[in-house]
């Protein structure tokens, strides 16, 4: 099934897709399609540009109507902040809205407030910031984009509208940004499978509560809270304290991850709970982010991506440093395998590790905050932690070389890489790689473009990635 990242618009619905952000109002759902209504949702892909690191890349969604007829897709709705940049690989969820059946032939969108983080490699200064640095910056622009295009919507239909937000040309050369450039957004309308499924969302991180037999409440940072339903065929991960492996193991206050499927109802039923805490462990305060530079063995510093949960004074696209603690028993390092088969080696080698040997630019890591000083940016913010978990790291990169087995190695890496002397990563794949656009390794070719997500290990001679996805470009 072909899975995609964009917003999406759906059932006389806008649902829109993204990755994380600043806190949202919960979106409510809409009914289902009334005589002369019909079922519509939105998702968004992204692509970086060259010479430039993408970090983060935040931007509130404001309107979204279609027209003839200014069918407005999220009435009553409040704005919606998205992490474009987790896009390369995740879907991100808008809202649901009942609008009237009818053929339409252009989408309007509307946003606002974008703040980029990135790693200039261009050689010379761009937007103030010097070569070699990251950079935190409210980039300007046009932020309207006109989709053209036939979206028809019969009466009674559940259906899709794929947003697609290109960086490579959304993004100028001074980093500025314009949606309204003729490639940065496209869309394409979608129908729901057999399984009344529209779209997949992967690795969503919130805290449980109100759960019951068949469902759960997820709140997160970004989405706000969300009703879950679980079924049979809902698995359960990490839940090792509980033998039953059911919804009896959801608990108020637990730490999850979860894999959803949207489906045309506007709904969402859990493919996989994967259990990260305990309440108790769960009451603590959790940022992610992107490794951006080891200061020594016992610091680090890294742009937050996520939040467990909003932490004052932090924001998505802040750089943060973070020391590790040498107090009581030190800092732990885990590994969040996400279902995945990882290598013993590689797997006890990072979770071995007593200081920031195991670390590398690039990979995204989990941090438990104990501490914080400073903040908000752009004042230096310094978080002392007690553990450190790697977490699923995207990138896009280039196939090098021809496959062998399950098995690829990429280069033409973002800038982080490369300038820690990492030129090539090797990829591995198992049964449990979902593949999108492709069938598989062997569909791949030296040269072929492609976003990656997956867990990376620093390892000699070449980083190791365990891939959880392969999307072909």
């Amino acid at each position: 099934m072909r899975r995609t990242t964009a917003f999406f618009l759906g059932w006389l619905s806008a649902i829109l897709l993204a990755g994380c952000g600043g806190s949202t109002s919960a979106p409510a759902m809409g009914p289902g399609p009334g005589p002369q209504a019909a079922l519509v949702s939105v998702s968004l892909t992204d692509a970086p540009p060259a010479g430039v690191t993408v970090l983060t890349f935040e931007v509130t969604v404001t309107g979204a109507t279609l027209n003839p007829g200014s069918a407005d897709l999220v009435a009553g709705k409040s704005p919606v902040r998205i992490e474009i940049k987790r896009l390369e690989t995740e879907n991100a969820f808008l809202s649901t809205a009942n609008i009237p059946s009818g053929n339409y032939t252009s989408l309007n969108l509307t946003f606002s407030n974008p703040e980029l983080t990135f790693r200039n490699d261009t050689g010379t200064t761009l937007a103030g910031c010097a070569s070699g640095r990251v950079c935190e910056i409210k980039p300007s622009g046009a932020l309207t984009a006109t989709v053209n295009g036939q979206f028809n919507l019969m009466s009674g239909t559940q259906t899709g509208v794929l947003v697609d937000l290109n960086l490579a040309n959304l993004i100028t050369p001074s980093l500025g940004v314009d949606f309204s450039s003729a490639t940065a957004v496209t869309a394409t309308q979608q129908t729901k499978d057999g399984e009344g499924e529209l779209e997949d969302l992967d690795d969503l991180d919130g805290i449980v509560a109100n759960p019951s037999s068949s469902q759960f409440t997820l709140q997160t940072t970004d989405m706000g809270g969300i009703t879950v339903a679980i079924n049979s065929n809902t698995q359960f991960d990490g839940f090792d304290a509980c033998a039953a492996a059911n919804a009896t193991c959801v608990q108020s206050g637990q730490s999850v991850e979860v894999d959803l499927m949207l489906l045309a109802s506007g709904t969402f039923l859990a493919k996989k709970i994967e259990l990260q805490d305990d309440a108790q462990q769960a009451a603590d305060d959790e940022l992610e982010g992107i490794v951006s530079k080891i200061d020594s063995p016992s610091q680090f510093e890294m742009v937050v991506n996520d939040e467990l949960r909003a932490v004052a004074n932090v924001s998505v696209g802040d750089p943060v440093t973070v020391m590790l603690t040498t107090s009581g028993g030190g800092t732990s390092f885990q590994v969040d395998a996400n279902g995945l088969a990882v290598p013993s080696t590689l797997q006890q080698g990072f979770e071995g590790a007593t200081d920031t040997s195991q670390l590398l630019p690039g990979q995204t890591v989990q941090v438990r905050k104990l501490t914080m000083t400073g903040g908000p940016a752009p004042a230096a913010i310094t978080i002392t932690t007690d553990r450190v978990r790697l977490r699923d790291t995207r990138f896009t990169a280039t196939v090098s070389g021809a496959p062998t087995g399950s098995n690829f190695n990429v280069g033409g890496l973002p800038g982080l890489f490369t300038a820690e002397g990492v030129s090539q990563i090797q990829v591995q794949t198992s049964s449990q790689t979902n593949f999108e656009n492709v069938s598989g390794v062997s569909g791949l070719a030296d040269g072929s473009t492609v976003s990656l997500r997956g867990l990376l290990f620093k390892n000699t001679p070449n980083p190791v990635l365990i891939a959880d996805k392969v999307r072909k470009r």
